[in-house]
């Protein structure tokens, strides 16, 4: 239990440096981080675990054979996921990624997603951008998943060349940026193994295609696709 001592100091840093909620700006209460419950509340889900949500469904469909692709939130410029999706990869907040990848896990489980993945690999950085951030963004997100659908985490793609920003990319551009630049690190690892391929955001789906077809080629058992947010 924290002495009247801490709690005075923690009040003190309160006042003078208050912990913000990155969609309200507002001054949030002890214990809660990043986002308050308000805020929380009103985050746009897709729900797209429990019912179709077709322009995300649709994104990899015919392209690749896959079991579920699950996209936490709706993404929208210059909305509240954009702001959130903006500290977690540039603002040094990895602590976001897994509180995100823990809130999904919660709603999956409650969806029935109980014992449908072995192991969650997230989407790799390539390592001069890995470094220069400090972590991945996408292995947040899964740690986080993986706390509570106790799927283990697996390193198991490497990003062997950077690729240009997909930012104002066309699919077919996004597609032949990302061709050939992710390798499996250990076939054995993940051979026979029910995978979910995780990202922070899904647009095209070029990246996630590029990822799950090297992974489909190494032998793995079921692929499916989770990301934290889906533009529309």
């Amino acid at each position: 239990m924290p002495s009247k001592i801490n709690l005075i100091l923690n009040d003190f840093v309160a006042l003078f440096f208050p912990n913000i909620c990155i969609g309200c700006k507002g001054s949030l209460p002890n214990g809660m981080n990043h986002i308050c419950p308000a805020c929380q509340y009103d985050l746009p889900k897709t729900n797209n675990y429990k019912q179709e949500v077709p322009h995300i469904d649709q994104k990899l469909a015919g392209s690749i054979q896959f079991s579920h692709i699950l996209a936490y939130l709706h993404f929208q410029k210059k909305g509240i996921v954009q702001h959130i999706l903006h500290e977690l990869k540039y603002n040094h907040k990895e602590d976001i990624g897994l509180m995100i990848g823990r809130w999904y896990g919660h709603d999956l489980l409650l969806g029935g997603f109980t014992n449908e993945f072995d192991m969650i690999i997230p989407v790799p950085l390539h390592s001069s951008k890995q470094r220069k951030r400090g972590y991945n963004q996408s292995e947040a997100f899964a740690k986080g998943l993986s706390e509570v659908l106790k799927a283990e985490v697996c390193l198991g793609l490497s990003r062997v060349a950077a690729s240009e920003t997909q930012t104002r990319k066309s699919r077919v551009e996004r597609l032949e940026n990302v061709k050939s630049i992710f390798e499996i690190v250990n076939a054995s690892e993940i051979q026979g193994k029910r995978v979910l391929l995780v990202d922070d955001v899904i647009t095209t789906g070029a990246t996630l295609l590029a990822c799950g077809n090297v992974l489909i080629e190494a032998g793995i058992k079921e692929l499916s696709f989770a990301v934290i947010a889906a533009t529309r």
